[in-house]
Formats: C-alpha cells, structure tokens, sequence
C-alpha cells in the first residue's frame, strides 16, 4: 500500500479513537470473542497472516464465540470494507444499532493500521536483513508508517502478548467424554459444552474442581446428566440420582447451541485461511 493511502486510513482513525478505547472495555456493544475474529477477518483480507494469527491466539484464550448468521455478514462486510474505505462510511448496512455499527465501523479501521503498520514492520526487516531490496524509498515510507501506526499498534500487540501469556498459565479446555450410545440430548449437551467451558473461567472452573459436579438435563422423556470437575466433562445418558441440579424444559435451546457449535467450526476454517 501507497503511504498516502495508509495515512489516510490513519486519519480515519483518529476521531474512533474514543469507540476504539470502548471496544476494549467490558460491556462493549461488540464482545470480546466478535472482536477478536472480526479483527483477525480484517487481518486475513489485508494478508498479513501474523496479525490475524495473534487474535485468532487471543479468541482461543476467551473461548468459543456463539455465533449466528448476522456475524457472517459482518465478517463479509468488515473483509471488504478493509480494503474500501468508502464501505466504513456506509456503514455494514445490517439490523444493528447505530452504536453497534458505529463499533463496527471504528473495529475495522483499527483492525486495518495495526495490519499494515505490522507489514511495514515486516517490509522494513527484510530491507534491512536483505530479504528485500534496499531501496531507500520504501525504507522511509515503511519507516513512516511504522511511527503512524505505533500508537494503535504498540498498545494493541502487548495487550495481546499478555493475554497469550496469561493463556498459557490457564488449564487446558476440558476433555469431553460422552456415553459410549449418547441420545439426543446428551449429542446435543456435548456440542454445546465447549462454548459453555471454553472460555478462561470455565476452563479454571473445571480443572480447580475436586469432585465432580453432576447437573442433569430433561426434556420430555429423555434426560442426560454432565458431570464437570478433574479437569473433564463428561456426558451421560439419563438424570443421574445424585444431581446437583435439574433442568427442566425445551430442548430448542440446546439444538440452536448445536448448530452454532458447526457453524462456528466452518467460520474458523475459513478465518485460519
């Protein structure tokens, strides 16, 4: 990319800077998990394949996103806008609130500088190691890039150098053990637990538990119970007699979390890419 062009989208981030701050906050209009995927959607369409690899690092940590099919437009959408700022001015154009695409909106244009201020980065060591030609030129525009950037970016790769960190001092995600002959409901309970236990909290829950916690699930006339606790979850047929819990109630839930659990899968086969 062109300099010129680069500090445009720059200067397209300066007055996001206060919605870029927020989206780092708890209680953001875009979660954490959104963030992140759609950061590294933007990283993958600008083909610096590094970046989106750090917050692909930085989702895994916070687990499974539950996502829908509004979420594949806005990935769409935020791919093609990183590379078309006249898309970040009409805005993703879906069913979300002026806030919410406001936050989109900046996700992007942040998510863009720190990709291409890092590919500069990267420009800039080939040239100097030799990797590159040595043209003084392209030295000074990535040069310059890189000092542009730095402020959104600086802040951005320690943060996510921290929480790598902090990932790897957290216990792995549970193991999953189901019924050698799962029924329906005790299928559908071990799709959904990785989204319900693969975040930090849940995984620190499920390993630092010193027995196993048996909470059973029933719908109509079939039943299953999950056992959390030594670090693994498993997913038997039937109410257990010694559940903690019982819930009582419509399987549709569990069905949508199901189909959010294969939905997810595809969409970070296609982000890795």
């Amino acid at each position: 990319m062109e300099l010129t062009e680069f500090v445009r989208w720059t200067a397209d981030l300066v007055p996001r800077a206060g919605t870029i701050a927020r989206l780092y906050l708890p209680g953001a209009a875009v979660d954490a998990r959104r963030r992140e995927l759609l950061a590294a959607a933007v990283a993958n369409a600008r083909g610096v394949a590094a970046v989106a690899d750090i917050h692909l690092a930085w989702a895994e940590v916070l687990g499974p996103a539950d996502l829908d099919d509004l979420d594949d437009e806005v990935f769409a959408w935020a791919a093609g806008a990183s590379s078309d700022r006249g898309l970040i001015a009409q805005g993703p154009g879906l069913p979300v609130d002026d806030g919410v695409a406001r936050m989109l909106a900046a996700a992007v244009v942040h998510g863009v500088v720190v990709a291409l201020t890092v590919g500069h980065a990267q420009s800039l060591g080939k040239r100097v190691t030799g990797r590159a030609p040595r043209q003084v030129g392209g030295a000074i525009s990535d040069l310059a890039a890189c000092g542009l950037g730095a402020p959104a970016t600086v802040p951005l790769l320690m943060a996510a150098g921290m929480v790598w960190s902090f990932g790897r001092l957290v216990p792995a995600p549970p193991s999953v053990v189901v019924d050698p002959e799962p029924n329906l409901l005790s299928h559908l309970l071990a799709d959904a637990v990785p989204a319900w236990l693969g975040g930090v909290g849940g995984r620190v829950l499920a390993a630092a538990l010193p027995v196993e916690v048996p909470v059973a699930w029933r719908s109509g006339h079939s039943g299953a119970t999950v056992r959390v606790g030594r670090g693994r979850v498993q997913v038997e047929n039937g109410v257990a007699a010694d559940a903690w819990a019982l819930f009582d109630g419509d399987v549709d839930s569990l069905v949508r979390a199901g189909s959010r659990t294969l939905a997810r899968e595809v969409r970070a086969s296609h982000l890795d890419r």
